[in-house]
């Protein structure tokens, strides 16, 4: 067993977050730690991201360094169901440390296409799918089952962009509203039988959809295509026992906030651009989770104090919210230690204010 210093939350600390319950002082702490856990082996993200055993190395490593108050199974989180699907995924060699990505132009699925009887890849066959799971066996076998671990699907509109193109798909919309409920009901099965998988493995899930973001989407096409999938996919997890779905829209995504709520979700994101003050009167108006996240540019390049003094404020702003969580975007590829850290010591000394 791994044993971080000061221990993370036990997983029914986190629940009771989760739900709402109370706050909490300190508030959890969840860092957005994706392409950067490669950094603590010695690794990079194109080499932990094809290799189970890397990847579970990574994640643990990250578990002793960062005690977080939970893991995500995942790096590059936007392209797995994808290229499971046979979208092409680039890869970088050697010391290069760029993220992986879907290859320009190599979309699979075209405006029209007919997607009824279309084939869901099989998470522990096809593509890096199985990487993912394999890691999630394993680092909840190390970590037990009192610690919040969760598997990276992507959200249905981000699915679909990848596998359609984002030009074509927004066109879509416009055109072939019809269709487009097609393809994003073809990305929800997919990205279920991915959940699933991840679910027999012992992991919990968290839904990223950040090609959603009203940033590129308007208010009224959210409402209108990513809404109801969106749904369906929450429905289907608290079928599945998932009582505790997050929902990862970067961005300010205060115009969608309360299509949001809707969606089932129960832990939402406002990110560091976003309107703390009108997203915490609507969730805790509604009985929702919060993530409230600072900025990766101030990760990366601010000293440990002056990330510090940044937290605390936020820490301080979310004191009396019922599920407020702090945490950050997501943390750049070699971002000291020592400037995460600073985000949790300001959680910590709420306690003692």
């Amino acid at each position: 067993m791994f044993l971080a210093v000061p221990p993370p939350a036990r997983r029914s600390e986190v629940e009771s977050v989760l739900r709402c319950t109370a706050a909490r002082v300190p508030p959890l702490f969840l860092p957005a730690i994706y392409e950067h856990k490669a950094s603590f082996i010695g690794s990079t993200p194109s080499a932990i991201s094809r290799s189970a055993d890397l990847l579970t190395r990574a994640m643990l490593a990250e578990y002793q360094a960062l005690g977080a108050d939970g893991l995500v199974v995942g790096v590059d989180v936007y392209n797995l169901e994808a290229e499971a699907a046979g979208c092409t995924v680039t890869f970088y060699e050697g010391s290069d440390t760029s993220i992986p990505g879907i290859k320009p132009g190599n979309h699979i699925v075209h405006p029209g296409d007919d997607l009824s009887h279309a084939p869901v890849p099989n998470p522990l066959r096809d593509g890096r799918m199985p990487v993912n799971i394999e890691a999630a066996r394993r680092v909840r076998r190390e970590v037990g089952d009192d610690y919040w671990l969760r598997g990276a699907i992507s959200g249905p509109f981000s699915l679909a962009i990848s596998l359609v193109g984002a030009e074509a798909l927004f066109l879509a919309c416009l055109d072939q509203p019809a269709w487009v409920h097609q393809v994003l009901e073809y990305s929800g099965r997919i990205i279920k039988a991915f959940g699933r998988a991840y679910i027999d493995a012992g992991a919990e899930l968290i839904v990223f959809d950040s090609q959603a973001s009203p940033e590129l989407l308007s208010p009224p096409m959210y409402e209108e295509f990513v809404l109801p999938v969106t749904a369906d996919l929450a429905q289907w997890a608290a079928a599945q026992g998932i009582r505790d779905l997050p929902l990862i829209i970067g961005g300010n995504t205060t115009p969608i906030a309360e299509l949001q709520i809707r969606t089932g979700c129960n832990n939402l994101l406002c990110d560091f651009t976003g309107d703390f003050d009108e997203w915490a009167a609507q969730c805790r108006a509604a009985g929702r989770a919060l993530r409230r996240n600072i900025s990766p540019r101030l990760l990366e390049t601010s000293t440990p104090d002056e990330i510090y003094t940044v937290a605390r404020r936020e820490v301080e702003r979310g004191r009396d919210l019922p599920g407020f969580i702090m945490g950050t975007a997501v943390v750049p590829f070699g971002t000291p230690t020592e400037n995460i850290l600073a985000v949790k010591r300001a959680c910590l000394d709420a306690a003692t204010a």
